[in-house]
């Protein structure tokens, strides 16, 4: 089969990188693309003033929020955002999970595959829990794990949702989804499918945004380890 479409960030240098490769299942996927959330560029940042210069904002009342955080703005920035390929109606009742969503076509399915409701909505086996098709197949080296989250800070970008994602790192012993290129030969593959934590009857449109794919080191990559001061303290 022909090559998927590696992720690549314009600006960046490709050399010494891990390459990421993306695909759809479904004709209806929205490309992954690189998170940004919005924040206020126009407010003066701490961060790129000298001393005076904060202290004579502060004193004319310049009040700090999180959006002058750097790190809040950094992890705003990081990942690659998966949007909903289709409108869907989700709600819990006391017979289960009930859904309103449109079947994925014959036409759709690129790679010949289909959720077990045949709709964009699923459920995992009989956990109660719905789970968001989205459409699009990843493959990664087995040194990372990729992480699949929330949208970070959900709850001031879009205060209105109703829903939380279900956080996971998927990982080169999670092997469900099967890497179909012979040229691939050290990576796995799994398909960016949601599990939601429903808060309210929800109503899902095409191009909303879901949640984040975003790689990880893996844990025996890495120790923990205490750093001992000299003076023994």
């Amino acid at each position: 089969m022909s090559e998927p479409t590696p992720e690549q960030v314009d600006g960046e240098e490709s050399s010494d990188k891990i390459v990421i490769y993306w695909e759809r299942e479904y004709s209806t996927a929205f490309a992954p693309e690189r998170l940004k959330l919005d924040f206020m560029p126009h407010r003066p940042l701490l961060s790129g003033m000298s001393l005076n210069e904060q202290r004579t904002v502060a004193v004319e009342g310049y009040k700090v929020i999180p959006d002058d955080c750097g790190p809040v703005r950094t992890v705003g920035q990081y990942g690659w955002l998966i949007r909903s390929p289709a409108d869907c109606k989700i709600r819990r009742t006391t017979d289960g999970v009930k859904w309103q969503a449109p079947p994925i076509l014959p036409e759709e399915r690129i790679l010949g595959y289909k959720s077990f409701s045949g709709t964009y909505v699923d459920l995992i086996l009989n956990s109660g829990y719905p789970k968001l098709c989205c459409g699009v197949r990843f493959y990664y080296p087995k040194q990372v794990g990729l992480m699949m989250k929330d949208v970070p800070n959900h709850f001031y970008h879009y205060p209105d949702r109703t829903f939380f994602v279900w956080e996971g790192i998927k990982t080169q012993e999670y092997k469900r989804t099967p890497n179909m290129y012979d040229w691939l030969q050290d990576y796995d593959a799994f398909t960016a499918n949601f599990l939601l934590q429903l808060t309210k009857p929800t109503t899902i449109k095409r191009g909303d945004p879901i949640g984040i794919v975003i790689p990880v080191m893996l844990p025996k990559q890495f120790s923990l380890e205490e750093l001992k001061h000299p003076s023994g303290t």
